[in-house]
């Protein structure tokens, strides 16, 4: 009887820690884990991991997990703001090349 209470109770505060953050962060993630763990490759938001094409909502805005040169397959993943239309956004490379 006292494990069912335990269980009960600790249900009920799981329930309300991942309800508390449901309002701020929408996640869409399709991850197969072998997948995962053979590339090393992934994006981290709030000391999660998230796999190419994954989608978080902040706020006012979306975030995808991207290459960050997609002319590249084996490119480095970061973050990438997508627009209404839901294109990402890269950030502008610089038009010149400096020398010190």
């Amino acid at each position: 009887m006292y494990n069912k209470i335990a269980l009960i109770i600790s249900l009920a505060c799981l329930n309300i820690v991942t309800n508390s953050h449901a309002s701020t962060i929408k996640t869409h993630a399709i991850i197969d884990a072998n997948e995962l763990s053979n590339q090393g490759q992934s994006c981290w938001y709030d000391n999660k991991r998230y796999s190419e094409g994954a989608l978080i909502q902040i706020h006012s805005f979306t975030l995808l997990c991207a290459l960050k040169k997609p002319e590249h397959n084996n490119s480095q993943l970061i973050w990438l703001k997508i627009d209404k239309q839901g294109n990402a956004i890269y950030p502008k490379k610089p038009k010149t090349i400096t020398v010190n």
